[in-house]
């Protein structure tokens, strides 16, 4: 790896963003923050009543992981900040956080269809954790679906192997670049 990275992954929930991170931890060595576990540091007031992440959350979710990114890329060379991501003006921050630690950065989505993210937020709901319902999941991908700042699309559509097949190969391609490599720009495929 030629020089530190971080790699902002966004989505909407259920589409594999933490599967995305955990793999990439477990193969790569990188080190994973998650907007969710920043934003359940606040307990029941976390949630709105749509099963969304309150807009208070979402604040301190993004400041404490912002913070943790930061002293991070400072230490480590792969770093993946994990969220929906679905305001430009969060993306932007972490692009300037890596920036300002002279680091490679990669906005990547991750995107699968609504109906199946759903079910497997549905399915987590049916364990006991918390998650948005179908309608708030249709929002933050309009959101996302409009974003003109994302570098790389990555679908989630299939199996679980081929899914770590294409997180590889993407993960190979950015640690071969350079910090002055372009954009990845449009979707991946191994």
């Amino acid at each position: 790896m030629q020089s530190r990275r971080l790699i902002i992954v966004c989505g909407v929930p259920g589409s594999g963003k933490s599967t995305f991170a955990l793999h990439t931890v477990e193969r790569w060595g990188a080190v994973s923050f998650a907007s969710e576990t920043f934003a359940d540091e606040l307990g029941a007031a976390a949630r709105a009543a749509s099963g969304d992440l309150s807009k208070e959350a979402i604040v301190h979710a993004y400041s404490a992981m912002g913070a943790a990114v930061a002293a991070s890329l400072a230490r480590r060379m792969l770093v993946v900040a994990v969220g929906s991501f679905r305001a430009e003006q969060q993306r932007i921050r972490f692009r300037d956080i890596a920036k300002n630690a002279a680091a490679s950065v990669t906005t990547l989505r991750i995107v699968c269809p609504v109906a199946i993210a759903a079910a497997r937020v549905r399915s987590r709901l049916a364990h006991g954790e918390r998650g948005p319902t179908e309608k708030a999941i249709q929002q933050i991908d309009a959101e996302l679906s409009r974003a003109s700042d994302i570098d790389v699309v990555l679908t989630n559509d299939t199996s679980i192997e081929h899914f770590q097949r294409q997180a590889d190969g993407l993960i190979e391609f950015l640690l071969r670049g350079s910090a002055d490599d372009p954009p990845v720009s449009g979707h991946w495929r191994d």
